[in-house]
């Protein structure tokens, strides 16, 4: 998929967009432009106090089925991406947190209610990417693996919080990846990783040695 954001000779923006069936299989995109859901978004993103300034009835209705269609496919698409942030990429409840502009808490709570609709339907994510299988036995796995990371978790914070300088630690994704502690700082703490040298780290990222 290709885009360009150019400026007109007189003044205008323009954005032209190419794609090709490889780009959209199903015709998600297709349909958004064809059915008008575009107008929708361009219509009254720009100028949230105005709501579109439909003309009529069945215009405002014509914004809000545009909009409605965008949010409901757009929220399907990031429950997935948290998924693959967190079991594919692992990535801290910090970086989901910031993602949906929440609460670490309120991310966890989306993710495990995620997780937990995915295996409904046979559907979970690990290390490799999306995978299906027999629905009972997938519910078992995530439970299985959410009660288990809540485990971890728990076991990290209070070793993070016992954490004194001196002590070692390595990285909790890139665990080949040690360092020393130096000193707690704004909430987190300064590591002197092994070769990098003194850098500020979340304290979820920390898995004390020993």
């Amino acid at each position: 998929m290709q885009h360009k954001l150019s400026t007109t000779e007189d003044g205008q923006t323009e954005l032209t967009i190419r794609w090709n069936k490889e780009d959209d299989p199903v015709g998600f995109l297709y349909r958004w432009v064809a059915k008008g859901h575009l107008e929708s978004f361009l219509r009254t993103f720009p100028k949230p106090g105005e709501g579109g300034n439909p003309v009529d009835a069945d215009d405002a209705y014509h914004l809000a089925v545009g909009l409605n269609w965008l949010a409901e496919h757009t929220d399907q698409r990031l429950e997935l991406l948290l998924l693959l942030l967190r079991d594919q990429h692992k990535a801290s409840w910090g970086t989901l947190a910031a993602a949906l502009n929440a609460s670490r808490s309120t991310a966890k709570s989306r993710y495990q209610r995620v997780a937990r609709q995915y295996a409904e339907g046979g559907n979970y994510v690990d290390e490799t990417g999306l995978h299906s299988g027999p629905p009972a036995e997938v519910k078992k796995l995530v439970e299985a693996r959410l009660r288990s990371r809540d485990d971890q978790d728990r076991m990290i914070e209070n070793a993070v919080a016992s954490l004194e300088a001196g002590d070692r630690v390595r990285h909790r994704i890139s665990t080949d990846r040690q360092g020393t502690a130096v000193r707690a700082a704004l909430g987190q703490w300064v590591i002197d990783w092994d070769g990098e040298g003194e850098l500020l780290t979340p304290g979820e990222d920390i898995v004390p040695l020993g």
